[in-house]
């Protein structure tokens, strides 16, 4: 694999960007800690490097931190952006 080299500035026509609230919504692959389906995080940097397949700018691999302070990594299919509107949350459908 290649050397990871994370993004934590904003990336032109990038999906989601740091600072992003986002919750799990399901993972692609066998890989994924199903413990996180469900749970909201905010998203910490992007990847394009690290050798799984990501392109630029459209296809990151998107680190996202949890309250707990656990770090995972998704592709944005497997995330969704959420909005929080004083104390109701809403989230947009795909």
């Amino acid at each position: 694999m290649a050397e990871s080299k994370p993004i934590y500035e904003k990336v032109e026509s990038s999906p989601y960007q740091p600072k992003d609230n986002v919750v799990v919504l399901r993972f692609s692959d066998d890989t994924g800690d199903q413990e996180f389906i469900g749970k909201v995080g905010i998203v910490e940097y992007l990847e394009y490097s690290c050798g799984c397949g990501q392109s630029y700018p459209k296809d990151p691999m998107i680190g996202i931190r949890f309250p707990n302070g656990f770090l995972i990594e998704c592709w944005s299919e497997e995330i969704c952006r959420i909005y929080y509107c004083k104390k109701l949350v809403i989230m947009p459908t795909k």
